[in-house]
């Protein structure tokens, strides 16, 4: 593993080794430029608004107003900045630090259960502008649970970095489990054994699998008459990446 020198988005200084989550590998600070522009654009608007109107009163009580209502808009808008000016995700060799405010939490890789990925386009102006939105939802084995989106720079990186720093350890560990028989939670009610898939108590063994099919955000099991078996959003499968690479293994072999 080729390591370069990461440096903190807040001092300036190289990040040090961390003596359990070993070096660090990179860092994604929050995205400071887009919170300004959500905080001070209402603000801006509203500023033009009450100037056309409520500043143009000439009674005592348009000024008064007017100043009034651009404090109370500012007021939840600027907590908003506070909040998450200062966020910050470390990655680590053996895990990663989570910075919210002024509190750190360490997670170790071992510690997570789950993540959730969420990735889509948005078009604006007949395709003009689009905008990639994601959201990488991790969970702990303590029921423990937070969100990954745009709020950080590079999200999309920084999304697929953790999941496969992730994979490479719970990979290992599932397929241990599989082969002691265990049934895998893949999601709210998917989970896979084995033996087979089962969805709310429906079993489809893997001498029934037909295979799957990616497309439109969804996840599509096959029977093997190659009839839908099970569909869901792709947001709501858990570790996505590693359940494909078990229905690639158990997909059936073409025959000409």
């Amino acid at each position: 593993m080729v390591v370069t020198e990461v440096r903190s988005s807040q001092t300036g200084e190289l990040i040090a080794p961390d003596p359990v989550l070993g070096q660090a590998l990179a860092n994604f600070p929050s995205d400071r430029r887009r919170t300004l522009i959500i905080a001070w654009t209402p603000i801006v608007v509203l500023a033009l608004v009450l100037g056309l109107t409520t500043a143009q009163v000439n009674e005592w009580w348009g000024p008064v107003l007017t100043v009034g209502l651009i404090f109370v808009v500012s007021l939840p808008l600027g907590w908003y900045v506070l909040h998450v000016w200062n966020r910050e995700i470390v990655l680590y060799e053996h895990g990663f630090s989570y910075r919210e405010g002024s509190e750190t939490v360490y997670f170790r890789y071992d510690e997570i259960a789950s993540i959730r990925q969420r990735a889509e386009r948005l078009a604006y102006f007949g395709g003009l502008i689009r905008r990639d939105v994601y959201r990488f939802t991790v969970t702990t084995h303590q029921a423990e649970s937070f969100s990954i989106t745009n709020l950080y720079r590079r999200a999309g990186e920084l999304g697929a970095r953790l999941t496969e720093q992730i994979n490479r350890v719970l990979g290992p560990k599932i397929a241990q489990r599989l082969a002691n028989g265990e049934l895998i939670p893949f999601g709210d009610t998917l989970a896979a054994s084995n033996e087979g898939l089962r969805e709310n108590g429906r079993v489809l063994a893997w001498t029934d699998f037909g295979g799957y099919r990616l497309g439109s955000s969804r996840l599509t099991l096959l029977d093997a008459a190659g009839e839908t078996w099970y569909a869901l959003p792709i947001a709501e499968v858990d570790n996505i990446n590693l359940l494909l690479e078990l229905l690639r293994h158990h997909q059936p072999t073409k025959t000409e």
